[in-house]
């Protein structure tokens, strides 16, 4: 699993996992060809689904979490 941390009020953080399925088993990364998505392009747009979870049992500020997530596309 590819740790991700939200920040949140007064630099307060949130861990949370990003997935390829919803049953959260096929984590999203950035190691090509084991975490990550090969296809073949087409000239139009493409659709991928992303499911996100945050664990149970965390202690944290109540208020607004925020992160940003890039996409790097290889060809």
């Amino acid at each position: 699993m590819t740790t991700r941390k939200m920040t949140g009020p007064a630099g307060a953080t949130l861990a949370y996992a990003l997935y390829q399925d919803s049953a959260h088993t096929i984590n999203w990364g950035n190691t090509v060809s084991t975490d990550t998505v090969s296809g073949t392009g087409n000239g139009s747009a493409q659709t991928l689904t992303v499911y996100g979870e945050v664990p149970a049992g965390q202690s944290v500020t109540p208020g607004a979490y925020t992160d940003t997530i890039t996409a790097t596309i290889t060809y």
